[in-house]
């Protein structure tokens, strides 16, 4: 239903609960270009997903808004983004670990915008898209290298073609002329 709603250009998202019946899904709601809320309130609330219409990849503003969704209900641990036919999931498996990063490295967030990495991350993170590219690919896998780098409390999964998530680790090795490579490496 999100990709289907996704072809007016905007961010859909949907909540998903749990009772009694099993899964449960909260109404869409339709967004901006490059924002959309998610329903706080659906009973059960354990994830959302939400679509980037514009083919980006995973946002500093998907961090920390499910450090903050996971802060207010200890049960709403998963977000998952739809970009570009692909399925990303980004979940909280230590939210001590994801408050102490928002803390230390707290989002850049002028009015009007959606939250940014300060500057300290994003400079890193500019490093990194020299090496892992800059596809949504390589874009992702440089923020999955930079949170685990700052023992984030977050783990960021792709979903494969045989639709299980696998985490997003990459591994830097130094080369024999002192530069870095980055490889990422199917892991379960």
């Amino acid at each position: 239903n999100i990709q289907i709603a996704s072809s007016d250009g905007l961010e859909h998202s949907i909540t998903l609960g749990r009772d009694a019946s099993g899964i449960t899904q909260s109404p869409i709601r339709t967004g901006g270009q490059n924002a959309v809320a998610v329903n706080t309130s659906w009973p059960g609330a354990f994830a959302s997903l939400h679509n980037h219409p514009n083919k980006t990849h995973l946002s500093a503003g998907d961090i920390y808004s499910i450090i903050k969704l996971n802060t207010m209900n200890s049960n709403f641990n998963t977000s998952y983004i739809l970009t570009n036919g692909q399925l990303y999931a980004i979940i909280v498996n230590d939210l001590k670990a994801a408050q102490a990063f928002a803390t230390a490295y707290p989002a850049d967030q002028l009015s009007g915008f959606n939250p940014e990495f300060p500057d300290f991350l994003f400079n890193q993170l500019q490093a990194l898209v020299t090496s892992m590219g800059s596809s949504i690919d390589g874009k992702t896998e440089a923020i999955a290298y930079v949170l685990n780098q700052y023992n984030a409390g977050l783990t960021v999964l792709k979903q494969n073609n045989s639709g299980e998530f696998e985490p997003i680790k990459p591994e830097e090795t130094t080369n024999s002329d002192g530069t870095k490579s980055y490889t990422t490496k199917p892991c379960n």
